[in-house]
Parts: structure tokens; sequence; C-alpha cells
């Protein structure tokens, strides 16, 4: 099959209940899709700042509620509701982008990692060294608020 996105295809990550999956690129977007048809596919920006477009590093579903997150060359990390189509959690911007996010087996941890992803090319990795940045690994305890779509009311834009 060919992708749903019109860019460079980053990450990829299928769905708990094995109904279809979601697709990162570099263009920033994510894309929802379904195997079958009679369900409506989507897409939605993400990992954007004004007009400066992000590759989205990483997606992981959420084992209990189906809920995902992404990670961007943006530094952030952000959870989504992809039936109900809303960000139900953002993370503050980090110094470096965000290469990688998992979720534990229960859904309780959410590890991530920060590092230059070459998004800049040598000029970027550059900086990173004259800056003292370095690669790091960071655990989040994950509150059931931040992946229950239950009562989330804010919608995201696609």
């Amino acid at each position: 099959m060919n992708s749903p996105l019109k860019f460079q295809t980053r990450c990829i990550s299928s769905f708990i209940d094995s109904k279809g999956f979601a697709i990162g690129s570099i263009e920033g977007r994510v894309g929802i899709h379904y195997f079958d048809s009679s369900q409506q596919n989507f897409a939605f920006k993400c990992h954007r700042e004004e007009n400066i477009i992000y590759s989205v590093n990483s997606i992981d579903q959420h084992p209990k509620f189906g809920t995902f997150s992404t990670c961007g060359s943006d530094g952030t990390i952000a959870f989504w509701d992809k039936d109900n189509r809303t960000k139900l959690k953002g993370f503050s911007k980090k110094e470096q982008p965000v290469t990688c996010g998992k979720f534990n087996k229960d859904g309780t941890v959410f590890a991530y990692s920060v590092c230059y992803d070459w998004n800049r090319g040598l000029e970027g990795f550059q900086e990173t060294l004259n800056r003292g940045l370095r690669s790091r690994i960071f655990l989040h305890a994950v509150q059931e608020s931040e992946v229950n779509p239950v009562g989330n009311k804010s919608s995201f834009h696609y």
C-alpha cells in the first residue's frame, strides 16, 4: 500500500485493536489509516511552530486506552485521542529533539529520549556539541487523565 501521507515516512505504529495504524512523516503530520474502508481516514498537523515544520520522530499506542503519543524534532511530545480527534496532553518543549517515545506494557510509564536527530545537518550537530547538550533518557509517570479520552474536549486541527 502507498503511504497516506505525501512526504517521507518517519515512523508507524499499529493500533492496539489491529484495525489500522498511525503514520508520521517529515512534514509534521500524522495520518490515521483504518483497514476497514467504512471508517474515515484522516491526517492532522502537529510538531509545528508558526511556519516551521518539524518531523514526527516516533508514535506509540497506549496499551489500555488506544490513545497514542507523538514525539517530534521540535522537542515536544503530545498524547492524542484518534477516535475523538483530540489532543489529550502536550509536554513542555525540551532543549533538543525528542527522538523516540514508548509506553511500558501497562501504560503507566512513558520513556522517551532527547538528543540531536540530524534534522539540521552537521552544523546543527556542532551547535549541539558547543552548547554541551547530551543525549538523555527520561521516564514520565503517566496519569490516567493524560491518556484516557473520556471527558476530554480539546480538539486538534487536521
